[in-house]
């Protein structure tokens, strides 16, 4: 499914792309972005990253590995491509994408964010996670078919946020100084293309306020679903959080950033899974998780915990002046990992 927001009139396949048209004008609106967005999809499945219309110096980094694009797994390995959904800032020239990616018959999430400078692409960092492993918790391949109608409905202008007001929210979700919006009632949190879903004795533990678990919407695998607006009392904060990718026509916001924490055993499935908890979440989670383990009812193997480092882009979406939706994408980064689009201190 491709987004009904994205303008579809000057999207173009790969192989009729003109670096001279796109480079023939000096902004790069709304249908340039999207086609060039378009294009590098193309690419990843066609396997040929030279078609590209790329800055003559770009940056570019694999799930925060820098390389040129020929040396990147991606494109050698993606067979096909669905699911797009793009989030798209001309004033800044950058598109934030997600899409499903196919590698053979299994299906992986796509997500990260391009740069445009005089209609060529000059930064490109992308991330994939093939499994839950990689993006720490929740993971659904079909990434974009499973958006909620929050995210897809089409705003007129007098449901729209000012650039200002987007640019305050992007800056609450790592920065615990920034007032955050307010929750719209039936908000509810995504992460890796799925509604988070829950085991409601965990999310009792865990919440920053007294839940009543009995009124949230419950999923069919017996897990609820987390509201907007739910973050532990201490959310992870980023300082250096990157907060400049702005689409005041969907009204989201997208903020980038790095989170450290464990990767803790979640034993009440079978076979056990892991989860990776924020270090602001930890000491609730390991306390439940002592009780469950010290109550006998789970007995599978469960990993060791480990730390670890997190990628995390968190998406707003807010229109009718309320925050309508929530979206955690996540890539899973060794301890002590740091951006490399971030200046070292």
């Amino acid at each position: 499914m491709t987004s009904k927001l994205i303008p579809r009139c000057c999207s173009i396949a790969l192989l009729g792309l003109s670096t001279h048209f796109l480079g023939a004008s000096p902004t790069c609106e709304r249908a340039c972005l999207a086609s060039l967005a378009d294009a590098l999809v193309a690419s990843l499945v066609q396997h040929s990253p030279a078609a590209l219309p790329l800055s003559s110096a770009y940056l570019a980094t694999e799930d925060g590995q820098p390389a040129a694009l020929p040396m990147m797994t991606l494109w050698r390995t993606v067979t096909g491509a669905k699911n797009k959904y793009y989030v798209i800032d001309p004033k800044s020239r950058q598109v934030f994408l997600i899409a499903t990616l196919s590698e053979g018959a299994s299906d992986e999430l796509l997500f990260g964010r391009l740069r445009v400078e005089g209609g060529k692409l000059s930064e490109i960092e992308l991330y994939t996670n093939r499994s839950r492993a990689n993006g720490g918790f929740q993971f659904d391949g079909k990434g974009a078919a499973n958006f909620p109608p929050a995210w897809t409905l089409q705003l007129q202008p007098g449901q729209r946020a000012s650039r200002a007001a987007l640019l305050k929210a992007g800056r609450s979700i790592f920065d615990t100084g920034v007032e955050a919006p307010m929750p719209a009632a039936g908000c509810v949190l995504m992460e890796n293309g799925k509604i988070v879903g829950e085991d409601p004795e965990v999310l009792k533990s865990i919440s920053a306020s007294k839940l009543d678990v009995a009124t949230l919407p419950r999923n069919t695998d017996g897990t609820v679903q987390i509201p907007c607006g739910e973050s532990p009392p201490d959310r992870p904060v980023d300082k250096d959080a990157r907060t400049d990718l702005i689409d005041e026509d969907q009204g989201i916001v997208v903020s980038i950033a790095t989170v450290n924490g464990m990767v803790e055993p979640y034993v009440i499935t079978n076979p056990t899974d892991s989860a990776f908890v924020p270090n602001s979440m930890l000491s609730a989670y390991t306390d439940m998780l002592k009780k469950q383990q010290h109550s006998g009812t789970w007995s599978a193997p469960a990993l060791r915990p480990m730390p670890a480092s997190l990628a995390v882009a968190e998406l707003y979406r807010i229109y009718d002046g309320k925050l309508q939706g929530m979206m955690m994408l996540q890539n899973m980064a060794p301890v002590g990992a740091r951006s490399p689009w971030v200046a070292q201190h």
